[in-house]
Order: C-alpha cells, then sequence, then structure tokens
C-alpha cells in the first residue's frame, strides 16, 4: 500500500521499477522524446530509455505511485542492476513518434482556427441578418433561411462532426453569439434526433431569433444587475410573445419558428411563461431550444465568474432542473455534449490540468484536452487526445475557483465560449 502522504521525492533513476510515478526535473518538453514529463513508469525499457538520455535523477510523486521507488542501496551501489543502453535507433524512433504527434496537434488547432474564423464570419453575417428581420425587411427572411441551410449542411453532412471551444475576441459582439450558440447547440440535438432538412430549418430560425422580441424590452432593464422588481420581471418575461409577433408581421417568415421563438421559455411543469405551458403543449422544437438557451445562460452569464463551467452547467441541469425540460431531449443533449463538454476544466491522471477542446461523440471519455505547461508558449500550447493516450484518462473536472491566476491566464476559461461544428 502506497503512503500518499509522503512528499515529493528526487530520486536516482537507479530507484525506478515499473509503478513509479515520476516528473522530469531541469528539462522542458522539447528536450525529451516522451510525450509528458509527468508519466507512470510502464516497463523496463523506459527506465533504460532515461539513462541513455543521461537523466540521472527524477522527482517521484508518491501519491500517485501504484509502487514506492526502491531503496538506495548502502555504499552507494545501485539498487537495481544497470540495464543495456538503449540503441540509438529506438530513441529515433520515439522523437519521430513524438514529431508526428505535435505535426497532427498542430493541424487539430489550425482546425480550430479555422473554425474560430468561421464562427467570427457567422456572427458579422448574422449581425447584418438580425437587424434586417427586427426591421421587418422580408428579405433578410431569405438571408436567414439561406444562413440556416449552411448550418445545417454542417450537422447533416458530417456524421463525425466535433464540438470546438473558441474565445469571442470582441465583446461587443457577445449579443450576436449567444443566437448562434443556442442554434448550434439546439441543431446538433436535432441532427441526432433524426429530425428532417426542413425541421433543422425551422429549429435554426427559431433558434436564431429566439430573443428578438428583447429589442421590444427597455435597455436599461436588460442590463440590470441585481434584484429586477417584479414589474421588470413581466416586462422580460413578455420578450419571447414580442419575438413571435415581430416575426409573425412578416408574411414569409415560418409559422412553426414563430411558435419556437414564443416557446422557449415554457418548462414542462408549467412554470415557464409566457403562457405557463406544460409537457406535451409545448412544441418539441422549442423544447429543444429551451435547454440549449438554458445551458449556454449557465456557461456565460453577465460576470464571467459566477458563469458554471460545462460540465457543472450539465449537472446542475440534469441533477437540479430535470424537471423542468424535456428529459429524453435533456439526455440526448448531455449525450451530444459529451460528459466533459468543451470549456470543462480538468484534471488528468498523470497530474497535468487542462481545458477540453473538443469532444469525440464516439468515444465521450477521451476529449481532446489543451495542457497548461508555463514551459510551453500558450500559442504552442499542447493539445492531446486522450484516445491516443491508453494509460491517461479525466480523473475529475476542477472549478475556476481551485486555478491559480496563472492557469486561468493561461486556459482562459473565464472569457466568453462559444461552440462550432468542425466539418473536417
Amino acid at each position: 500500500m502506497v503512503d500518499k502522504n509522503v512528499p515529493e521525492l528526487r530520486i536516482s533513476v537507479a530507484q525506478l521499477k515499473p509503478g513509479v510515478f515520476i516528473r522530469l526535473e531541469e528539462t522542458n518538453w522539447f528536450e525529451h522524446p516522451f510525450l509528458f514529463s509527468n508519466f507512470k513508469i510502464r516497463d523496463d525499457d523506459q527506465i533504460a530509455l532515461l539513462r541513455s538520455l543521461g537523466i540521472t535523477h527524477v522527482i517521484c510523486i508518491p501519491e500517485k505511485c501504484d509502487v514506492l521507488p526502491a531503496v538506495p542501496a548502502k555504499g552507494g551501489e545501485t539498487a537495481r542492476p544497470e540495464s543495456e543502453p538503449v540503441p540509438r535507433e529506438v530513441i529515433d524512433r520515439l522523437w519521430e513518434v513524438k514529431k508526428e504527434r505535435t505535426r497532427r496537434l498542430k493541424r487539430k488547432k489550425e482546425r480550430i482556427a479555422q473554425c474560430e474564423e468561421r464562427f467570427n464570419a457567422c456572427i458579422k453575417a448574422f449581425n447584418d441578418i438580425l437587424k434586417g428581420v427586427t426591421a421587418g425587411q422580408a428579405d433578410s427572411v431569405g438571408d436567414a433561411v439561406r444562413f440556416v441551410s449552411r448550418m445545417t449542411g454542417y450537422f447533416l453532412d458530417d456524421r463525425e462532426s466535433t464540438l470546438h471551444l473558441m474565445n469571442v475576441v470582441d465583446r461587443g459582439e457577445s449579443a450576436y453569439s449567444h443566437p448562434m450558440n443556442v442554434a448550434v447547440l439546439s441543431m446538433i440535438v436535432g441532427k441526432e434526433a433524426g429530425l428532417s432538412e426542413e425541421e433543422m430549418t425551422i429549429l435554426g430560425l427559431g433558434a436564431l431569433f429566439h430573443d428578438i422580441g428583447k429589442d421590444r424590452i427597455p435597455k436599461k432593464i436588460l442590463k440590470k444587475r441585481g434584484e429586477l422588481t417584479r414589474p421588470e420581471k413581466e416586462l422580460i418575461e413578455r420578450h419571447p410573445a414580442h419575438g413571435a409577433a415581430m416575426l409573425a408581421a412578416i408574411d414569409v417568415f415560418p409559422r412553426e419558428a414563430a411558435t419556437v421563438t414564443a416557446q422557449h421559455h415554457e418548462r414542462m411543469d408549467g412554470s415557464g411563461f409566457p403562457q405557463k405551458l406544460a409537457g406535451d403543449k409545448i412544441d418539441r422544437l422549442a423544447r429543444m431550444v429551451a435547454i440549449a438557451d438554458a445551458y449556454d445562460n449557465h456557461c456565460n452569464r453577465p460576470d464571467p465568474m459566477e458563469s458554471l463551467t460545462p460540465y457543472l452547467a450539465l449537472s446542475y441541469m440534469f441533477g437540479q432542473q430535470k424537471h423542468l425540460f424535456d428529459v429524453q431531449l435533456l439526455a440526448l443533449f448531455i449525450r451530444c455534449l459529451g460528459v466533459y463538454p468543451p470549456g470543462t476544466v480538468v484534471e488528468l491522471s498523470n497530474g497535468e490540468v487542462g481545458m477540453v477542446m473538443a469532444v469525440n461523440p464516439k468515444n465521450q471519455l477521451n476529449p481532446s484536452v489543451m495542457l497548461y505547461d508555463p514551459d510551453v508558449p500558450k500559442k504552442e500550447a499542447l493539445i492531446v487526445d486522450l484516445a491516443d493516450e491508453p494509460d491517461l484518462r479525466v480523473e475529475k473536472s476542477i472549478r475556476l475557483a481551485q486555478l491559480s491566476p496563472e492557469m486561468l491566464e493561461y486556459l482562459s476559461p473565464r472569457t466568453r465560449i462559444t461552440y462550432y461544428v468542425d466539418p473536417a
């Protein structure tokens, strides 16, 4: 039984044996062929490799060990017999594996950057469309339908779609990223639910314009911080009805989509607004949008430090708010986003801390994680696919308050987050 209270130890490589968890000291990630600087010794070959690299001492972390290192022998002799040096070609092969992994990770980061550019371009396009629809322009409805159809194509054509997390740099565009988030998240569920192309378009339109009625609410009320008065709350609760009326006034806007906008704040137990509808009286597509809207609001509160991590948002919705939503659709939503959704900060089994960047729908326990490493520039941060690392797993989710200021800055989980589907 390993004593978990033993502090970290600096030990000789001669004391190592399989099952000892180590951290390489005085060498950064670019100077050794291992993918990580923290890892559990797998076999004697790894010990021989450490010797061949000229590494004489490492840091042992007892709390992560399966077994403790060997006790140093008296008289300065090694506790374990010296092994044969590892052939140069074996070391070269390990370096090549690491370089290939680095190239793959670089390509992944390039795809994420392309997703971010695409999403920001979508926000700018939606900005103009929203202004046109708000003004009642019929031509803008056609633009909106084509806009949703382009988004729908990603979901319908790409069975391997992955969610990516990105930071929206321009805070001035946050008003437009929320409806985009809700639309994308709703359509992810719609795709998984097997909706037709026509239904996906209706769902996307209803989600994109779900808050359009807030244009009729005084801005000072919408921006108010703190407790709302009863009259102020009643005014805000009218925005779904206002939005539906605005959309219905445009002859070419689909009535089914206006219904989604009208009902996105209704709740399964009848506690929603504005009509206090319950259960099956709520349009099914509106129930999808209700889940996506609530989730994004939990993740992106006005005060970023009050926002829930995506993992905690899903946990809260399923644990505390399940009665408010269609349970089957909520379960589908959770399955689509994964056990650890993008934006979740996690600790891995090797002690590394990182932020989930992407989820593989077919392998939800093994997301892609951007690792925190103060020795690696933020722009070059390592993104590791846990599906490629059989010895590595997510140990737990971490609350933002548990992170150091340096980790918060490096991972940037406090900024507003949005979601996009990578069609690559």
